[in-house]
C-alpha cells in the first residue's frame, strides 16, 4: 500500500493577493456609487453600490477562505483545511441571494411611490466609469482564477462581471430616465428590480456548485479521463478498480485499488504503486492526495467492473 502524501501544490498565496486588490476596488466603488447616487437621486446608482458592498463582503469571506484553506493538517482537521475555500464560496451565494431578496424588495417598494425623480448627470459619469473598471478587473480575475485554478477566486471573478453587467444597467436605467424626462424617470426605478433577479441566478450557480464540492461529488468525466490515464502507462501496473476522486476545496484527492502480478514482492509492488502515484501527481500539480491501495493480479482479485492492460487473460 502506498498512501504517504506530499504537501498540498496550492495558489491559496497568490490568490490572496488578487483577493486583496478585489476587495481595495469595491471598497472605492461601493463608497463612490453609494455617495453619488444619493446626491444624484438615483435608485439605480445606490443598487449598483449597494452590489458593491455585497461584493466586499464576498471578498472578506473569501479573503478568510483562502488564508484558512492554505494552513495545513491539525490534529483537529488531519485531511487539511482546504474545504473551507467552498465554505466560504457557499457563503458567497448565500450572501449574495440574500442580497437580491432585499434589492428586489426595495425597487418594489421605490416602484409604488407617486414622485418619480429624473437622476443628476453625475450618476450617469460614475455608472461608465464603474462600468469599465469592473469589466477590466473581471477578465483579470478570470485570468488568474485560470492560471491558478481557484475556484473562489473564479466566483469573485463572476461577480465583478456580474457588477460590470449592473453598472451597464444602470446606465441604461439613468440615461433613459434623463432622455425621458419625468415620465420614464420609472426606469431608474426598474434597475433595481431587474438587477436583483439577474444577480440571483449568479447565486444560484455558485451555491449549486459550492454544495457539490462539500458533498464530494467527483469532477466531470474528462477530468476523471485524464487522471486515469496515467496508471496504466507505468510499467508493472496490471489493473485497477474502485477508482474514485473528489474534489477538496480547489485541489482534488484521488484513490484507487492497483493490481500487480502476484509474484512481485511488497517492495517491488510498493514501488510501482509510488511510481503511479508519482506520475498522477507531476501530470496534475491540482491533486494533493494520491491513496493506492496495493492488490495482487490474481484470478480472484481481478475484477470484472475494473480497468486491465489488454495483454492480461482471466
Amino acid at each position: 500500500m502506498s498512501n504517504n502524501s506530499r504537501a498540498p501544490v496550492s495558489n491559496y498565496r497568490e490568490g490572496l493577493a488578487v483577493m486583496w486588490l478585489s476587495l481595495a476596488v469595491n471598497i472605492a466603488l461601493a463608497g463612490v456609487k453609494m455617495l453619488v447616487g444619493v446626491w444624484a437621486r438615483s435608485q439605480a446608482l445606490v443598487a449598483d453600490g449597494l452590489h458593491s458592498l455585497a461584493d466586499l463582503v464576498g471578498d472578506i469571506a473569501a479573503l478568510l477562505g483562502l488564508k484558512i484553506a492554505d494552513k495545513p493538517g491539525d490534529e483537529n482537521h488531519p485531511y487539511g483545511h482546504h474545504k473551507f475555500a467552498s465554505l466560504s464560496s457557499l457563503f458567497v451565494a448565500v450572501m449574495l441571494l440574500g442580497f437580491c431578496a432585499l434589492l428586489i424588495w426595495n425597487s418594489v417598494h421605490k416602484l409604488s411611490e407617486h414622485a418619480m425623480e429624473v437622476p443628476g448627470l453625475a450618476a450617469l459619469w460614475v455608472a461608465l466609469v464603474a462600468l469599465v473598471a469592473k469589466e477590466i478587473f473581471y477578465r483579470y480575475a478570470a485570468q488568474q482564477a485560470r492560471r491558478l485554478k481557484l475556484r473562489v477566486l473564479a466566483v469573485s471573478a463572476l461577480d465583478h462581471r456580474a457588477d460590470a453587467l449592473a453598472s451597464l444597467l444602470a446606465v441604461g436605467a439613468i440615461g433613459g430616465a434623463r432622455l425621458g424626462g419625468p415620465s420614464w424617470a420609472f426606469l431608474d426605478k426598474m434597475a433595481g428590480l431587474v438587477l436583483g433577479g439577474y444577480l440571483a441566478s449568479f447565486g444560484v450557480k455558485i451555491l449549486w456548485q459550492s454544495c457539490a464540492d462539500l458533498l464530494d461529488t467527483a469532477p466531470g468525466p474528462e477530468m476523471i479521463n485524464d487522471l486515469r490515464e496515467h496508471i496504466l502507462a507505468v510499467p508493472g501496473a496490471v489493473a485497477y478498480h474502485q477508482f474514485r476522486t473528489r474534489r477538496v476545496g480547489d485541489l482534488y484527492e484521488v484513490d484507487l485499488h492497483l493490481q500487480v502480478a502476484p509474484q512481485l514482492t511488497v517492495e517491488a509492488g510498493h514501488e510501482i504503486a509510488s511510481q503511479v502515484k508519482k506520475a498522477i501527481l507531476e501530470k496534475h500539480p491540482e491533486v494533493f492526495e494520491v491513496l493506492v491501495h496495493l492488490e495482487p493480479a490474481s484470478a480472484q482479485h481481478l475484477k470484472g467492473a475494473g480497468v486491465h492492460d489488454s495483454k492480461i487473460t482471466e
